[in-house]
């Protein structure tokens, strides 16, 4: 069945059933976390398995609402498990974690193959594991044994058990506008289906792009009347193969490919659960810019210009409260935007575990600062890079239990993930302490396939040449991937947020990713600066401070333009140079100390014009992208500004013309 539809209430039906099924499986996950780490304490908590089961018991009945068969028969069976533990009938063990893991999988397999309209996944083989495992560890006066898995047992019984009724009729219901306008909806023929019979079933249909049905099974006492029911937009058909139908439901055809194996994790989310009362701020908000506006226009018909005597303080002072909502409005949306980072970390313990045994190298995942917030659109943009990151650490980082005991290691490796907020941006960090990066193989490996080497060597460059498109430290894929498609996808979609990544490597001690992003991609606070008649914007979470500067106190320090600074020197881009413009030199100067975890710059600007909020726009058009800028804005006058990319500047990337300044480098 095919999730792809358009419009009002069809896809929002679908989208409701998305987003909770979302919610369920975040829950699934972090319940099987918190079991796995009591197992190896004893007994594990009454409440965690309890949360457990009532999430996979809500898993089953919103699945069964949408007709998601071989999702609710999976969670019937992980249910009858859970009841094990639930009334002491069990023990848990490693096995039962690794069930149960497998049983949230499958059921991420199943919604992810529902969403993009693939064929759904087999599921007949897992069923009967769980059952088989049910079996195994049932103790002495437990409950009788479990029903082998076939289709769907309770289906099938109904139909039988319903033929004494009389005949089964397929009952297909197509809303409209029309008809909801006459009080007819799924809840009226809902009600007056089970008014002249038994309903065995009810499935939603898709039958093309903004076309939902609802098809119902139905034991009917007395034939119906076809033309009472196609009155009220229902088609009529006799059902002889329901049985059958519903015995074969679970047997998947010939072919079939495990549906979404490739990766159910990175399956897009377009849903955000809002609490109650940020929509009451969102409202209070709009109403008081509703009250604003109207103030204004009072204001401005009152004005007597003609005269000459128009006191504009009144407006002003309407203006400075309409700009005060406007700031609360913006910062009330983007808490609504804003998600825990947990909805990523959540499920990459179940990546580690399963890459692990297949490399048969002992790792535990460590994660901290799960509640950090992020902008939805970030967090779905990032699962991609943190999962190769996540991967490379595993597979390149990572040494085998014996090498690591030949280190004077313990033999379990840790990876950490770890976020956190600082100030307007999110740094997240993937750490391992296995055996860092050998940098001369990855120059070996450069200079075999081709690719310019720096002169000095450092993390910066070693980082550089990792993202190198088509690099590899392997002549052979596997399923980890390696650092160098995987970097080159993880860097490009780094850079496509407007963040930065940062590499800290010590041979024999690990490796340290950093990734820092903005908060939001929406809004930004700016410092609005301009040279030689050209205005641009920088980011001030990008800007440490500001510094007076003089020609005088520009030095060339090894080819390149430096300035003194707080005991070093600190090299100078100058702004001018970036957009190859003749500038003339000011008598003094503004020089904007920019600094991120590639180093730090100095850009050298005539005019710093203030601090403006703006909204900002994205270049994606990879025509006009250029090593630098990371968008555009608009502050009123309708001319287009630049947004200048301080990662970038800090980063060596930006190399403007000799005869108008140096490029950058790290200090």
């Amino acid at each position: 069945m095919s999730a792809e539809v358009t419009g009002g209430l069809n896809a929002q039906f679908l989208e409701d059933f998305f987003a909770e099924a979302d919610e369920h499986l975040l829950g699934i996950r972090q319940a099987v976390l918190q079991l796995e780490a009591a197992v190896s304490q004893g007994k594990p908590d009454a409440k965690t398995i309890e949360d457990l089961f009532f999430s996979i018991h809500s898993f089953k009945g919103i699945s069964a609402v949408v007709g998601l068969e071989p999702a609710e028969a999976v969670a019937h069976a992980t249910e009858d498990f859970l009841r094990l533990l639930r009334d002491g009938k069990a023990e848990l063990s490693a096995r039962g974690i690794e069930l149960l893991s497998t049983c949230a999988r499958k059921l991420e397999q199943i919604v992810a193959a529902f969403r993009s309209g693939s064929p759904a996944p087999e599921t007949v083989s897992v069923i009967a594991e769980v059952k088989q495992h049910c079996e195994d560890c049932r103790m002495p006066g437990g409950a009788t044994a479990l029903p082998t898995p076939q289709a769907d047992p309770s289906l099938a019984n109904r139909i039988a058990a319903s033929k004494s009724l009389g005949q089964l009729w397929k009952f297909t219901f197509s809303p409209s506008h029309e008809l909801d306008a006459r009080g007819t909806n799924i809840n009226s023929i809902r009600e007056e289906l089970a008014k002249v019979g038994e309903i065995l079933k009810a499935t939603p249909l898709i039958r093309g792009p903004g076309s939902l049905a609802f098809e119902f099974l139905v034991a009917l006492r007395e034939p119906p009347d076809p033309a009472t029911w196609e009155g009220k937009g229902v088609e009529l058909q006799l059902a002889e193969d329901a049985e059958a139908e519903a015995a074969g439901r679970l047997t998947p055809a010939p072919g079939t490919v495990e549906a979404a194996e490739h990766n159910p994790f990175l399956a897009p989310s377009n849903n955000v659960r809002v609490d109650l009362k940020r929509l009451d701020d969102l409202m209070r908000i709009t109403g008081e810019l509703v009250i604003q506006r109207s103030r204004l226009e009072a204001q401005l018909a009152g004005l007597n210009l003609a005269a000459g005597q128009a006191d504009l303080r009144a407006v002003q002072d309407v203006s400075v409260m309409l700009g005060r909502s406007l700031r609360e409005l913006r910062e009330a949306v983007m808490r609504v935007r804003l998600v825990p980072v947990a909805e990523i970390f959540v499920r990459m313990p179940f990546v580690v575990r399963d890459l692990a045994a297949r490399s048969q190298k002992k790792v535990r995942l460590r994660l901290e600062g799960q509640d950090t917030a992020m902008d939805k659109y970030l967090i779905e943009r990032l699962k991609d890079p943190l999962l190769h990151l996540v991967r490379n650490a595993l597979s390149h980082g990572v040494e085998t239990p014996e090498e690591r005991v030949a280190a004077s290691k313990p033999e379990q490796a840790t990876i950490t993930l770890r976020a956190a907020n600082v100030g307007d941006s999110v740094i997240i960090e993937i750490t391992d302490d296995g055996k860092g990066i050998n940098s001369e193989a990855i120059i070996a490996r450069a200079r075999a396939l081709g690719l310019e080497i720096p002169e000095t060597v450092d993390n910066m460059a070693i980082l550089k040449i990792l993202c190198a498109p088509g690099f590899s430290t392997r002549e052979d894929a596997d399923l980890a991937s390696g650092r160098g498609m995987g970097m080159a996808v993880v860097y490009s979609t780094v850079r496509a947020l407007g963040g930065s990544l940062a590499l800290e490597s010590e041979p024999g001690r690990g490796t340290q990713f950093t990734v820092r992003l903005p908060l939001t991609l929406a809004i930004a606070e700016t410092l609005v600066v301009s040279a030689a008649g050209q205005t641009c914007a920088i980011p001030q979470s990008s800007v440490r401070e500001i510094l007076h500067a003089t020609e005088a106190q520009i030095q060339m320090v090894n080819g390149i333009e430096a300035i003194s600074y707080r005991s070093g020197i600190l090299p100078v881009v100058r702004l001018a140079g970036l957009f190859r413009l003749e500038g003339k030199a000011k008598a003094q100067m503004y020089l904007l100390v920019i600094r991120s975890e590639n180093g730090s710059v100095g850009l050298l600007t005539e005019e710093v014009l203030g601090q403006r909020e703006v909204v900002v726009s994205a270049l994606r058009d990879p025509l006009i992208q250029v090593a630098g800028i990371s968008g555009a804005t608009e502050l009123g006058e309708g001319r287009p500004v630049l947004i200048l990319d301080g990662a970038a500047l800090t980063s060596g990337s930006v190399r403007p013309p000799e005869e108008f300044g140096s490029p950058a480098v790290n200090n």
